[in-house]
């Protein structure tokens, strides 16, 4: 009996070191995030994180729908946040963080997964926004401003077969589409050179729109809507943040149009807007009447949707989200254009400043050139896309 007792202690040695080697290859949770009363895109690139019981998510989370602006400046390594007067100042290559009374806190930005992440107390905090930590089939982050229209509960009760559906498509996610060809790269053997990837329908129109304050990746945007012969609208926001004057010419310059973006939520927005045609004015000698409500014009109450009417102003929406913010250049392009060949509606899409924004505005014009789909320009003659009432 003593002769087995060495192979049966091996047996249990393996047994506990192959336990211990499943438990640490576990797949990582899934915790999805929520911004007012919708789900954000589940993906492990942009799912929120901890770093030192702190929760961090990518600060795009709050430069979409939340409407505060956002830009990093390359240069100095620094992401500026703002809304208002409100500002919050991350410098990466320091690890520090400053608000616009340079009171410091504790929690800086990180790179994460490619992007920037920013602490979500601090930010909700200094911009009037709550947070909250929802037990559901999968943990949710959710943030809300003053849009939101369901309690927590509510929320994640009306929101079971949403959840259930992100959580199937994330754990099966659907074959990898081949990429766009690179102009000139030979393409594959058998493939149509002239059908990249053929949609099955065609929208009527496309407007192309850039949304955020003119930075160091806008002049390559510029480059490459002149490379595609193609004009779009830059909505700037209205909300107090500085605007380079010298990328506000080059904008209109390069044959642009520039319009302005604002919270529905936004205090004295006729002000806001006159103080920013007053900087408009002094950079380039010219006004704007074109708006872009930042959290969607349907959110505007009956008496600023009048009050704007009668300043002149027309009021856009977007229709397509790239999520240049989240994606590199090749899969934003893939989302836009698996989403165009889908309609026959007007389009608007909507972009960012980012890195990614050029290389993906140059692909996306070479489909919608290749397949006749026209661009049109958003100006005060056209009759403006919205979701306002009829």
């Amino acid at each position: 009996m003593k002769k087995l007792r060495r192979p049966v202690l091996a047996l249990i040695l393996c047994t506990f070191l192959l336990l211990g080697m499943t438990t640490s290859t576990a797949a990582p949770s899934v915790t999805l995030t929520a911004v007012n009363d919708s789900f954000l895109p589940l993906s492990a690139a942009t799912m929120p994180e901890r770093r030192g019981g702190t929760q961090y998510v990518p600060y795009s989370v709050f430069s979409g729908t939340l409407g505060i602006s956002g830009s990093y400046n390359s240069a100095d390594e620094t992401l500026s946040m703002s809304s208002g007067s409100t500002v919050l100042r991350f410098d990466l290559s320091h690890g520090t963080v400053y608000d616009q009374n340079m009171n410091s806190y504790g929690t800086p930005a990180y790179w994460i997964n490619g992007t920037i992440y920013v602490p979500v107390k601090l930010v909700c905090g200094k911009f009037g926004m709550t947070y909250s930590n929802i037990s559901a089939a999968a943990p949710i982050l959710r943030i809300c401003n003053a849009s939101a229209s369901l309690s927590d509960s509510a929320f994640a009760s009306s929101s079971a077969s949403t959840i259930r559906s992100m959580l199937d498509a994330y754990s099966n996610p659907p074959a990898t589409p081949a990429p766009l060809p690179q102009s000139g790269a030979p393409l594959p053997a058998g493939s149509n050179p002239n059908a990249p990837m053929a949609p099955l329908q065609k929208p009527s129109v496309v407007y192309l729109s850039y949304f955020g304050a003119p930075d160091a990746d806008t002049p390559a945007i510029l480059d490459a809507l002149e490379g595609a012969h193609h004009h779009a609208i830059f909505f700037v926001p209205a909300d107090g943040t500085r605007l380079d004057e010298d990328l506000l010419r080059q904008i209109l310059g390069r044959g642009h149009t520039i319009g302005f973006t604002v919270l529905s939520s936004a205090q004295d927005m006729s002000g806001k807007l006159r103080t920013a045609n007053d900087t408009l004015f002094r950079a380039t000698g010219t006004v704007s009447r074109l708006l872009s409500i930042s959290n969607g014009s349907e959110h505007l109450s009956n008496v600023q949707r009048e009050g704007l009417m009668q300043a002149g102003y027309r009021i856009w929406d977007t229709t397509l989200d790239s999520r240049d913010h989240s994606y590199n250049a090749e899969t934003t392009a893939q989302t836009v254009l698996a989403a165009i060949g889908q309609t026959t509606e007007p389009t608007v899409i909507r972009m960012g400043h980012y890195q990614t924004s050029a290389h993906a505005t140059t692909r996306i014009a070479e489909h919608l050139r290749t397949y006749d789909i026209p661009v049109g320009e958003i100006s005060l003659t056209r009759t403006p896309i919205n979701h306002l009432p009829k």
